[in-house]
């Protein structure tokens, strides 16, 4: 099994099978594209690198789709480096230029908040708060590298947004100041939307603390009450649905999709779940087929979940656990969703499916 999630968060290295021996995930380092904030799952890094490398030394080359979507050549295809520069102005849909004066330059000052490093989008590894909150960016009607573009502003210098609180004591001018600097579109509203996100977070999230509010345990404890089966992850996630665009202002189901897509890797009750974008795509992989996918959403996800546990031997009821090792087996799943999406996004697929069978 896979020693640390950093390991799994990183570029992987194609492996082969043995003829009659157990698949192993793989095991590598962070790609360089991929900037190297996750948090370790071991006290020893030493002793993970050994595992690490014994399990390295146990595999070969060998050829199929899924372990060309666990490599590097796939993350760089899905998701490219977004071009340095800011977004594009949209002064037609602010209204034009007169209309909206800039807001004054904002600095957050709060103690440590330079001290989470460079965060961005998928690559860092992102409290819930802020899976949820790139979520909301991603779901507006703009471009996805504007999205990205919104994201990479936001979570760093100066403006640091990686709580609730901090949106909430920067106030509107302060959110419209980082979305001005992003230049994206409809910053006004946008703006007033992650207000809205912040105050329903924290009203959700009352009494339970900053570690509440970074983790958003008490929505999903409160979904689970509300859940049909709490031990049905479809059933959790439309709950977790309800409860949040029912208390968040401006929050839509999209929104929502985005983020329970990400956070199944740490809420183990939502874990499997796949939105119907990435499952067709998979199709097209070959990684499930269309009658999977004929039998419904649920059924198809969870093919899919089990496709990808025994390619990286990681037995699928494990990964299902509520500790270190079973969030490192659903970092797989997430990855290979995130490579799903991306090639989808950037329309990359019929191209992707190619190198895949010539690999």
């Amino acid at each position: 099994m896979v020693a640390t999630r950093r390991s799994a968060s990183g570029s992987q290295a194609a492996p082969k099978q043995e003829s009659g021996t157990k698949r192993e995930a793989p095991a590598s380092k962070p790609a360089k594209s991929e900037p190297d904030t996750k948090k370790p799952k071991t006290t020893s890094s030493k002793d993970a690198n050994a595992v690490l490398s014994e399990q390295q030394s146990k595999l070969e080359s060998y050829h199929d789709a899924l372990t060309w979507l666990h490599s590097s050549a796939a993350w760089k295809l899905a998701h490219p480096d977004v071009p340095e520069g800011k977004g594009e102005t949209d002064l037609a849909a602010e209204g034009g230029e007169t209309v909206r004066t800039p807001p004054e330059p904002y600095e957050n000052k709060r103690q440590g908040a330079k001290d989470a490093g460079h965060l961005s989008y998928p690559n860092s590894d992102l409290t819930s708060f802020q899976t949820l909150l790139c979520a909301i960016l991603l779901s507006k009607p703009i471009s996805h590298t504007l999205g990205l573009r919104a994201i990479e502003t936001l979570l760093n210098k100066p403006y640091y947004f990686h709580t609730a609180k901090d949106l909430i004591d920067a106030g509107n001018e302060g959110r419209r100041a980082a979305l001005w600097e992003a230049r994206t579109q409809h910053k006004e509203k946008t703006a007033v939307q992650l207000g809205n996100l912040a105050e329903g977070i924290t009203k959700l999230c009352e009494g339970a603390g900053k570690d509440g509010e970074d983790t958003l345990k008490p929505i999903l404890d409160k979904a689970l009450d509300q859940a049909k089966d709490k031990n049905n992850s479809f059933d959790v996630a439309e709950a977790v649905k309800s409860v949040l665009t029912k208390e968040v202002n401006g929050l839509g189901p999209g929104g929502v999709e985005i983020f329970l897509r990400r956070v199944q890797s740490q809420w183990p009750q939502v874990f499997p779940f796949a939105d119907e974008k990435a499952l067709n795509t998979a199709v097209q992989f070959d990684l499930i087929k269309q009658s999977d996918l004929d039998k419904g959403r649920e059924a198809a996800t969870q093919k899919l979940a089990e496709k990808v546990a025994e390619h990286v031997g990681f037995p699928l009821e494990d990964a299902k656990t509520d500790d270190e090792e079973g969030e490192c087996g659903r970092w797989w799943f997430v990855r290979t969703l995130d490579v799903l999406i991306g090639l989808d996004i950037e329309k990359k697929v019929d191209e992707a499916v190619k190198q895949a069978k010539s690999g």
